[in-house]
């Protein structure tokens, strides 16, 4: 999109952008900013000349505003003076002063940020200056909070009829608990059925609650988006992290609804299917993991683990009742041989399984490689991984997550109102 020079959005956008990447890594050394300079001009994207205001922190609300700069669009984060909370998430291994952490970069390429302080009127007489252009606002506050800022949507509509605000927290608009997501995945039942055989619950090693609700919310902008191009008017969108995390319990819910049956630990077995997910030793220490879910898959693993089948496992049910003694002679099998041994010969046979790898094994194969994001010592990945529907020439490069932002909305009042 090309920069309107009566645009308020655009030039706070302009503004912050250039000013929100230094020229060095914080490594001393040039960072390589190819992809920052071709984003104040891009015009790919399916996407493509919407403008976003981002002033949700953390996880769920900016994956929404980085996806959507992934898709084109123009994103203006808008920062507390404290910065976004997650910039000082960092590891033992990672530099404090750089304000960029691991954590920050997951979610914020491809934006520009300014700090705000929307308490101070002449920084609020921007934001609504902002608002009367914006296309999207996402927001993570509290309802009380809402009303405080001017945010509520009554003020929103009348300001700018056309604008969709898009909002997420963690109880719904009745609640004002914040949101963490480890508490909505205790809450939600997830952990009681995640981590080991007859342990103890886990959470999941993501942020899952956050993730899915931002998916949630990604799914109603696109909604409000069609229908705002069939009758021009914006709305407002709501999404929850429990609302999300419940709505994504899938077959365990009617498991529970429909069998009675309350999910416990089960390492990564599966309730209704073996096996499925389960995992085996191979004799060089590596492990793997199967994923059969027919009669006909099973009859080939027997065949390329050359184990006679029971009479009791004809069946998915049989397989459950004797799943035990199943697995052990399973495992016997797999113990005589090497893991890319059992690889080849299962593919050969048509059976679905997949080596566990670790992390950093995941991370080098071509298909992670082909969505990382770099930019110096930053990185990233995409996370708009679909194909045929974001234009001939989505954005290649997205400029890298913003340094901490050293111009603020009272910066940019003194520029607009002197």
């Amino acid at each position: 999109m090309a920069t309107d020079p009566s645009s308020i959005f655009d030039r706070c956008y302009e503004r912050a952008l250039s000013a929100g990447h230094p020229a060095e890594s914080h490594t001393g050394h040039p960072a390589d900013h190819s992809a920052e300079r071709g984003s104040a001009t891009k015009t790919g994207g399916a996407l493509a000349g919407l403008r976003v205001l981002e002033t949700a922190t953390v996880l769920a609300g900016p994956a929404v505003g980085m996806f959507l700069a992934e898709c084109g669009a123009r994103v203006l984060k808008l920062e507390p003076p404290t910065g976004d909370v997650t910039r000082q998430w960092t590891l033992p291994e990672e530099n404090p002063s750089q304000g960029r952490s691991a954590y920050f970069c997951s979610v914020n390429w491809g934006k520009a940020s300014l700090q705000s302080h929307l308490n101070e009127p002449d920084e609020q007489a921007v934001f609504r200056l902002l608002l009367a252009e914006a296309d999207l606002l996402i927001s993570n506050n509290l309802p009380h909070q809402e009303k405080d800022l001017g945010l509520d949507w009554e003020v929103l509509h009348a300001l700018n009829p056309r604008l969709i605000a898009a909002r997420i927290n963690g109880y719904g608009s009745s609640s004002s608990r914040p949101g963490y997501d480890s508490l909505v995945q205790a809450e939600s039942g997830y952990v009681s059925m995640n981590g080991p055989i007859g342990g103890p619950g886990h959470k999941m090693p993501v942020a899952l609650m956050d993730v899915l609700a931002a998916h949630q919310l990604k799914e109603a902008l696109l909604l409000a988006l069609l229908q705002r191009g069939q009758d021009g008017m914006g709305r407002e969108v709501r999404v929850s992290l429990l609302d999300a995390g419940l709505a994504s319990l899938s077959n365990q819910a009617t498991n529970w609804w429909m069998g009675g049956i309350e999910a416990r630990p089960m390492g990564s077995e599966h309730p209704n299917i073996v096996p499925y997910g389960s995992t085996f030793r191979c004799h060089d220490g590596q492990w793997l993991t199967l994923a059969v879910g027919n009669n006909a898959q099973f009859e080939q693993a027997c065949t390329a683990l050359q184990i006679q089948p029971d009479p009791a496992w004809a069946s998915p049910t049989g397989r459950l009742l004797d799943k035990a003694n199943l697995l052990g002679q399973l495992q016997d099998g797999f113990a005589r041989h090497g893991r890319a041994y059992w690889l080849e010969v299962l593919e050969a046979h048509r059976v679905p399984a997949a080596p566990v790898n670790d992390l950093s094994q995941a991370l080098a194969s071509p298909a992670a490689l082909r969505l990382q994001l770099k930019d110096g010592p930053l990185y990233g990945l995409r996370t708009a991984v679909f194909e045929g529907v974001n234009g001939p020439n989505p954005p290649q490069n997205l400029a890298p997550p913003p340094a901490f932002p050293q111009h603020s909305l009272a910066d940019m009042a003194r520029t607009l109102f002197s």
